[in-house]
């Protein structure tokens, strides 16, 4: 597991009247700027604490780390006691899937043949691996996860950080912040208004080659979370196949969609619904976000086509 101990700056800003951490963890490069408090015995120490709970989320989900409740789960076990937040990240996960079938955390027998895979698998392994996945084989009672199947493997990469972020902006809330900036490697949440007084002003990532133009949106007290096939992907015999898992097939996902954003009060449901709506692709698109009301929805189509919910 990449060692992170050390590796964060705190820097102060007068003009905005705000003060930022800038750290790694996740894997990825993260910031939390915070409005409007920039006492130093006072922010510092609740910026550090900010921190503090992202290594040790990271440290409990951890694919690399062979006594985190990731790797404990994804033994050859039938049932194992893991903290508290680990048991709550996956009761949310398997309440969102009774709803979104296509939002399938299971599929990890099925990634990893693909992460490890020399040459594109045949259709007779994809399918050995998918008789290892199915939520319904999952429980959780209190603090005990319980599995049907001892090979069946949890990922839980596509709610942790949005999971994370809904929790640094409870703890930021109880310390008295208003204005927060919060940036979990492009999972987003925007804490109340911008500190000018008006919404904050965000631009919609556009992945690299696709035509399309600038998209532009405001956010007051909302997470906006983005994912898409161009984010990673795995290449054998010099061809590209993206990382979303379509769990009807255990091909990577055919989606005429390469980007989806999510804007919603939950940074968790946006993370979840944004990687559906990319698996949903534009005959389901639409037919997503009705069944959510309340969240606004983003997709960006290969050839430069925008997509957006009412």
């Amino acid at each position: 597991m990449a060692d992170y101990s050390l590796d964060f700056q705190i820097r102060y800003d007068s003009e905005r009247d705000s003060c930022s951490i800038f750290f790694r963890c996740f894997d990825t490069p993260n910031s939390v700027t915070v409005f409007g408090l920039t006492e130093p015995d006072v922010i510092e120490p609740l910026l550090l604490g900010v921190r503090g709970a992202c290594l040790g989320f990271h440290r409990l989900w951890s694919f690399s780390s062979a006594d985190s409740d990731i790797a404990r789960i994804n033994g050859q076990v039938e049932s194992i006691e893991v903290d508290q937040s680990t048991a709550d990240l996956l009761r949310e996960m398997i309440a969102f899937n009774r709803q979104e079938p296509l939002f399938d955390f299971t599929i990890g027998p099925v990634s990893l043949a693909w992460k490890r895979a020399q040459r594109v698998p045949t259709d007779e392994e994809l399918a050995d691996a998918l008789v290892h996945v199915g939520v319904s084989k999952v429980t959780v009672d209190g603090k005990v996860v319980m599995k049907a199947d001892p090979y069946l493997r949890v990922d839980v990469g596509g709610a942790a950080k949005g999971f994370v972020a809904d929790y640094l902006v409870a703890m930021l809330r109880d310390a008295g912040v208003e204005s927060a900036d919060i940036d979990l490697g492009g999972n987003l949440f925007l804490m109340g208004d911008h500190p000018e007084g008006r919404p904050w002003r965000l631009s919609v990532r556009i992945p690299e080659g696709v035509p399309a133009e600038p998209v532009m949106v405001n956010v007051s007290n909302k997470s906006a979370v983005t994912s898409g096939s161009y984010e990673r992907f795995v290449e054998i015999g010099g061809k590209r196949y993206q990382h979303i898992i379509d769990p009807r097939t255990g091909w990577p996902s055919e989606s005429d969609i390469v980007s989806a954003t999510v804007i919603a009060d939950s940074s968790l449901k946006a993370d979840m619904l944004a990687t559906t709506a990319c698996l949903a692709g534009t005959e389901g698109f639409f037919e997503l976000a009705l069944r959510h009301p309340g969240c606004d929805f983003i997709a960006i189509l290969a050839d430069g086509t925008v997509l957006r919910s009412a």
